[in-house]
This record gives structure tokens, C-alpha cells and sequence, in this order.
């Protein structure tokens, strides 16, 4: 079977080709910070006959209502009811982001008079900081890194303050969860915060000391934060990325803000050095080149040429997987697999998804890890995965 046909996709045509949704480029146009004058141009052509029923939904699925609406603001002819649902939803994420931004800096606070350093990632900070503005960027869950060493610590921290643990085996298979996860996950029923020890995950690997070398202070309102260093902000979040299978929208957006934040700081010729270390080069020319084409991030020429055939097909593949409506099966997640840079670890990594550790198992598909049904979960995970069955 051809590989279109299993994504069942095709790719995102250019803005200038016929045939392609109002409602598509113009989300393309205005998911950027500050549109250009050509691309503020474009927007207006788009506005009349737009299906506003259509594009506001399309807006909130893809996480970008916020920007859209700080973009169409300086457009013409935008329905008053229009403009009153933008402002609604613009005001609905910023309410919510101060309210994480709140709770992320009392568990900073918890963690320290413990003395556990707590690197912060994306969420409210990163609207502030990135976007500037801690209402354009929609914050789900609250992320830290912290370090794989006070990982326990932090659970235990997190559970008497009232969070409870999300993740099934984790004390019964710490080293699994160590080795081959980034995160857990807890709630406390109105927050959900996953506090990471590492930043790559299965199908890439790096030490949990790769993401604290270079960290940087930020300085957000009144108060300061550890951040990753620009390059390895980069690295992060276009694996965040690979790994959801290129979408929402927002993901790819964030990494062309980061780029734009960091225009004069970021050292590209040392981001691509950690890329070919970790096996993850064609990976970043992929989300380069998609920032670039789709989004109209600057990133010079030689970042964004892809060398191989293999690669630029699946650039073709992947570029129309970003606005996809259903979720990413897991054969496609094979696919995108092939992005790596070295074919046998490919192959690796294939058998161990095919032929897991228990505690995966457990994991995977939420179970009592040591049961009878983890153990035939365990027998029909090859043909369970190929048919996405799985629950996680």
C-alpha cells in the first residue's frame, strides 16, 4: 500500500494554488505573532464569503483563537459577533493561563523550600515571554523538568499537597518508567501537572543532564524562572511535536515564536550538532522547513533544505498531517518513525513497540502490572498496536 493512502492525506498546498479552503489559509495567515504586510494583505482577500461557523471552530481546535483574534483586529469587515467570539475565547485563555501561572509558581515555590530546582516549560510563562502576552498561547497541562534524581521526591511532594497520581505502576516499575518515559502525570481535579526528567522519549534518546547544561534565567512580571537554552527550547518542542504526529496547530506555532524570540541568540550551526548527536537531524529540517513554508518563520536556507529522497517524501506526508482531523494511528506513527536519521536504530526501536517490557504494558494499556490481563495484553500488543486498540 502506497504511503498516502495509508495516512490518507495529501499535502498542504501552497497559498496560491486554487481550489484550497478560505477557512485553511486563512488559519495559516494569522497564526503567527505579527503577520507581515503581504500576509495581512492575503488575510483580506480571504474575509469575504469566509464561513465564519467553520473557521472560529478551527481556530479553537488547533489552539490558535488567541493570536487569530490579535491579528484580525487589524483587519477590515470582521462581523461585530465575530470579533465579540474571538474576544470571548481570547479572554477564556487568559483567564486560565493566570490561573496556571499561579499554581505553576506555588508548586516552584513547594519544590524549592525542598531544594529541587524546577526548569519551566512552555504554559503561561512562555505566552508571557515568547508571545508576550500570557493570553495568546493556551497552557493544558503545567510542565517542569526537574531532575531524574528528586523525580520520587517530587511525586511524594506533589501527593501530600493534595495531587494524586495518574500513571498505574509507576512505584512497581520505576526503572521502566525512568528509562523508556519523560513524565507522570498528577491532578488534583482543576490542575494537572506532569513534571518531566527528561525531554526526548522512545524514539529518541539523551541524558536527563543534556536539558540542564545551558539553562538560562528568565525574568517574567516579578518573578524568575529557569528556562531551557534557546537551542535546546528548539530540540523539545519540535520532538513535542514529531511525537503528537504535527499537530495542532498551536505546537508548530510555538516553535516558530521560539525561533522569532530568540532570533539573535540562537546558535544554529550547535542546535544542529545536538540534532545529528541524537539522531533527530531530519526530524528538525522537517519542523524548520514546515515553520518556514507553513508559518513564515525565518530560518536561514540552509536549515530548511532537505537532502534525501526519503525525506522529502515524507516532508510531503507530514505537511498535510498538521490540520488533520482525527487522531494519528499507529501505523503512521511508524511511519514517521522513518524521519530518524539512522535506519538501524529504526529498526530497534520498531521491535521494542512490537515486543514491549511489561511495565510498558502496564503502562500502554493501564493496567495492574503482574495480572493475568497484563500478560495477555502483553501477547496481543503487536496486533493491537498495528490496529490501534491501545488505550494510552
Amino acid at each position: 500500500m502506497k504511503l498516502d493512502k495509508i495516512f490518507k492525506i495529501s499535502p498542504i498546498p501552497s497559498l496560491s494554488k486554487r481550489g484550497t479552503a478560505r477557512e485553511t489559509e486563512l488559519l495559516f495567515l494569522l497564526s503567527r505573532l505579527d503577520p507581515d504586510i503581504s500576509s495581512l494583505e492575503n488575510a483580506r482577500a480571504f474575509i469575504p464569503n469566509l464561513n465564519w461557523d467553520a473557521f472560529v471552530p478551527l481556530t479553537v481546535k488547533h489552539g490558535v483563537s488567541s493570536l487569530v483574534y490579535k491579528n484580525i483586529l487589524r483587519l477590515e469587515n470582521i462581523p461585530q459577533d465575530i470579533l465579540a467570539r474571538f474576544e470571548g475565547l481570547y479572554n477564556q485563555c487568559l483567564r486560565l493561563n493566570i490561573l496556571m501561572a499561579s499554581e505553576l509558581d506555588r508548586i516552584i515555590e513547594v519544590l524549592s523550600l525542598e531544594g529541587i530546582e524546577v526548569i519551566t516549560l512552555k504554559g503561561p510563562v512562555a505566552s508571557e515571554k515568547i508571545f508576550g502576552d500570557i493570553g495568546l498561547y493556551p497552557s493544558g497541562d503545567i510542565d517542569i523538568l526537574v531532575k531524574v534524581d528528586d523525580i520520587g521526591r517530587v511525586k511524594d511532594l506533589l501527593e501530600s499537597d493534595g495531587y494524586r497520581l495518574n500513571d498505574k505502576g509507576f512505584d512497581e516499575y520505576r526503572s521502566y518508567f525512568l528509562k523508556e518515559l519523560y513524565h507522570i502525570s498528577l491532578s488534583n481535579g482543576q490542575f494537572t501537572i506532569e513534571p518531566h526528567w527528561n525531554l526526548f522519549m522512545r524514539y529518541f534518546t539523551a541524558s536527563p543532564e543534556f536539558w540542564w547544561e545551558e539553562s538560562i534565567i528568565i525574568s517574567s512580571g516579578t518573578k524568575n524562572y529557569r528556562f531551557l537554552s534557546p537551542e535546546k527550547n528548539i530540540l523539545y518542542t519540535s520532538f513535542r511535536l514529531f511525537y503528537k504526529g504535527f499537530t495542532p496547530l498551536r505546537f508548530l506555532v510555538l516553535i516558530a515564536e521560539i525561533i522569532r524570540h530568540y532570533a539573535d541568540e540562537t546558535d544554529w550551526e550547535k542546535l544542529f550538532d545536538y540534532a545529528r548527536q541524537y539522531r533527530f537531524e531530519n526530524v528538525l529540517r522537517v519542523t524548520m522547513k514546515l515553520s518556514h513554508d507553513l508559518i513564515g518563520a525565518s530560518i536561514p536556507q540552509q536549515y530548511i533544505y532537505l537532502k534525501k529522497p526519503r525525506i522529502k517524501l515524507l516532508y510531503r506526508l507530514v505537511s498535510g498531517m498538521v490540520l488533520r482531523a482525527e487522531d494519528i494511528h499507529p501505523v503512521q506513527k511508524i511511519i514517521l518513525l522513518f524521519l530518524r536519521d539512522d535506519l538501524t536504530g529504526i529498526f530497534r526501536i520498531l521491535l521494542s513497540r512490537l515486543f514491549p517490557s511489561s511495565g510498558e504494558i502496564a503502562s500502554r494499556y493501564r493496567l495492574s502490572p503482574g495480572t493475568r490481563s497484563a500478560a495477555a495484553y502483553y501477547i496481543l500488543n503487536p496486533v493491537m498496536l498495528i490496529l490501534g486498540k491501545h488505550r494510552k
